[in-house]
């Protein structure tokens, strides 16, 4: 797929291509919108994943603790 930039669009605007001014307006949008989506993913995944202040092996020893009913250091009943 060929990136188009908004002077391309104006490019078919102006010469009176405009089943090309659509395919370019398409492609423009597109991308930006792949663009945005990308960044939300990661915006969200950063927020579902434990917090990086925590090692893998604290994490897994809090978890161990938590199954056994013991309180995590630093939590409070």
């Amino acid at each position: 797929m060929e990136e188009y930039s908004a002077s391309d669009l104006m490019d078919k605007i102006m010469t009176g291509q405009h089943t090309g001014a659509k395919e370019v307006f398409n492609s423009i949008m597109n991308d930006r919108v792949l663009s945005e989506l990308g960044a939300k993913k990661t915006e969200i995944a950063q927020g579902l994943l434990p917090s990086l202040e925590k090692t893998q092996s604290e994490i897994a020893i809090d978890k161990i603790k938590e199954l056994q009913g013991i309180k995590p250091e630093g939590e409070e009943s």
